[in-house]
């Protein structure tokens, strides 16, 4: 028989749980390449990385998923898709394109900020095709500024 505090423990635990998983997938609320991490993040040779806890904090996001691509090639055109979908229905603030014999090779977006919780926070879309076809697709949130995030992406 179960007490009453064994069940409310888990009922919390459960409403705990809820309110992570909805608070990750709001972070990408609005943009396509939301249906990227669901639809691929479990595909075989993809590796899907979602940050979370202390590490979001010491680098001042609220969100960091990657999809990296060993072999982008069955995926570019939805990849391409989605990231042109998403920067013609966002404003976007800031672009930066590396294109190869007209084709995109590296993007940087950074997307008009997003209101949550009362704070204003920066949103950035990443994605480069690298050696061999690999290819990786960063979306991260949070108060970090655009100097914050290139001191992150190039440190050394």
């Amino acid at each position: 028989m179960k007490t009453k505090s064994s069940i409310t423990y888990r009922l919390t635990g459960l409403i705990l749980l809820l309110t992570c998983i909805s608070l990750s997938a709001f972070a990408q609320e609005g943009l396509h390449i939301a249906s990227l991490f669901d639809k691929y993040g479990r595909e075989k040779n993809v590796t899907c990385v979602e940050l979370n806890g202390s590490i979001l904090k010491s680098y001042r996001m609220t969100a960091y998923k990657s999809l990296v691509f060993e072999e982008v090639t069955p995926y570019k055109e939805e990849i391409l898709r989605c990231l042109k979908q998403d920067i013609n229905t966002n404003k976007v603030e800031k672009t930066q394109e590396v294109t190869e014999k007209g084709q995109l090779r590296s993007a940087y977006y950074r997307l008009e900020p997003a209101s949550r919780k009362g704070q204003e926070l920066n949103r950035y879309i990443l994605f480069k095709i690298g050696k061999e076809d690999m290819a990786t697709l960063v979306y991260i949130e949070g108060l970090l500024s655009e100097e914050e995030l290139m001191n992150i992406l190039y440190k050394r």
